[in-house]
């Protein structure tokens, strides 16, 4: 697996098989029936936010736990994920700014969902994840840390966690590991709680993958975003 600068030649990420050719000054990335002709010598591969697949749709992200997780009142639970990411083949830099040239999913087909009512809710990309009580690895999935407090007075059934794609940071390292930034779940009511986004502990060796969202040449977000978000549409 390759992340970062991408060479001349057959490149394969998460199964997915791509090319870079050259003809003559000009160069050609190409994915299946997906082509483009890029500068020769500023092409990257990195893994991104899932939210690119198969367009950008929304801005938020939803990681919905295959078994629920009860926690009593008072009480926290820390567990991690495995979250899908998508992968975006661009051009450019972090001065200047990068131009989404493919994207592709690191696994799954991209699903959407809501997240409220029709009238109110978010549309929210849609991750079914494991609970996992060790950080055990897997190959083009994220390993994202969760810790989750309960402040209300009653016990509480958590089954998803829904929170912003734009501060959410993805880390890479030259085997491929991916990890995201940790999520801090404050419940406040069996219905609500506070979702915020904080930097991982990370050994030597991983780099952080540029941010797409918002950036110029990037996807433009209109809305505002912070380091949290509020969950007000149940747990």
């Amino acid at each position: 697996m390759v992340f970062g600068r991408i060479s001349f030649g057959e490149h394969s990420v998460c199964g997915v098989r791509f090319r870079l050719e050259r003809y003559g000054d000009k160069c050609s990335y190409r994915r299946g029936s997906v082509s483009a002709i890029v500068p020769c010598d500023d092409v990257y591969v990195y893994p991104v936010a899932p939210v690119f697949y198969p367009e950008y749709l929304t801005s938020y992200i939803m990681m919905r736990l295959r078994e629920p997780v009860v926690i009593r009142d008072g009480g926290e639970e820390e567990f991690w994920a495995r979250l899908e990411f998508d992968v975006a083949v661009v051009v450019g830099s972090r001065d200047t700014g990068y131009e989404v040239v493919d994207v592709f999913p690191s696994s799954g087909v991209g699903k959407y969902a809501l997240y409220g009512s029709p009238s109110r809710g978010i549309i929210a990309r849609f991750v079914p994840v494991e609970v996992l009580y060790e950080p055990l690895e897997e190959p083009c999935k994220a390993l994202v840390r969760v810790t989750v407090h309960n402040r209300s007075i009653r016990s509480i059934r958590l089954s998803r966690i829904v929170f912003p794609a734009q501060p959410f940071n993805l880390y890479y390292d030259d085997d491929g590991r991916v990890v995201g930034s940790s999520l801090y779940v404050a419940v406040t009511s069996p219905f609500t709680a506070v979702v915020s986004l904080r930097e991982p502990s990370l050994p030597d060796g991983f780099r952080k993958t540029p941010r797409l969202l918002g950036q110029k040449g990037g996807v433009s977000v209109q809305t505002r975003w912070s380091q949290s978000f509020v969950m007000s549409y149940g747990l």
